[in-house]
């Protein structure tokens, strides 16, 4: 039942997270969302149309939370070099995937229809996009062409990596985790110098 305050979308949004928790993708209608949430069935198709959509919904949010997550201050030591700006970020990917199960389930868990992975992929360029402002916040960083297509590629082999994790085990082990930073790392090492020089700040 939806509660006060929240509207009926973001409570068939919320109802699909939870029912992804116990359930496959495939085995979630907009009618059992719609049900589950108390929502007439008529109402639930004026904000959607199937339960496609609202999962698509769901993979928006994770992407605004995780954009969130990837913005958040790093400590002196998480931010001592792009690498380990990188691997903290994986980090916080990782612990947000453990926190949230659907996501898990939504994002990497192998049974996601092509729209669904196709919000993901534009989440992704974001999230690249994202944390090449992040760097240049602190080191100087060259521009050079096809930079947020390199980032795109490497946050791609990390969710691919993670995905793997989830598909053979049901969750992201920890050595899958350092898998992922690995890969992903010697892929951007290819264009990236080993360290870069911090950005001098004006005087406040």
């Amino acid at each position: 039942m939806y509660a006060k305050g929240i509207t009926r979308r973001e409570t068939l949004v919320d109802t699909a997270a939870q029912l992804l928790e116990t359930r496959s993708i495939n085995e979630i209608s907009l009618k059992l969302i719609a049900d589950t949430a108390g929502i007439a069935v008529g109402s639930a198709y004026h904000f959607f149309p199937n339960s496609t959509e609202v999962f698509a919904e769901l993979a928006r949010r994770f992407g605004g939370e995780l954009a969130e997550l990837v913005a958040a201050p790093f400590d002196n030591d998480e931010a001592s070099s792009w690498q380990t700006m990188w691997c903290t970020d994986i980090d916080r990917a990782v612990k947000l995937y453990g926190r949230k199960p659907a996501y898990a389930k939504l994002i990497i868990g192998g049974q996601a229809p092509s729209e669904i992975k196709l919000s993901d992929r534009e989440n992704d360029e974001q999230i690249g996009d994202l944390f090449v402002e992040i760097i240049n916040r602190r080191f100087e960083f060259q521009d050079f062409p096809g930079r947020s297509k390199i980032f795109f590629i490497a946050v791609e082999i990390v969710d691919l990596i993670l995905s793997l994790s989830m598909i053979r085990s049901g969750y992201i082990s920890e050595d899958m985790a350092d898998e992922a930073k690995r890969a992903s790392i010697a892929y951007l090492r290819t264009y990236l110098p080993e360290s870069l020089p911090e950005r001098v700040l004006p005087d406040s």
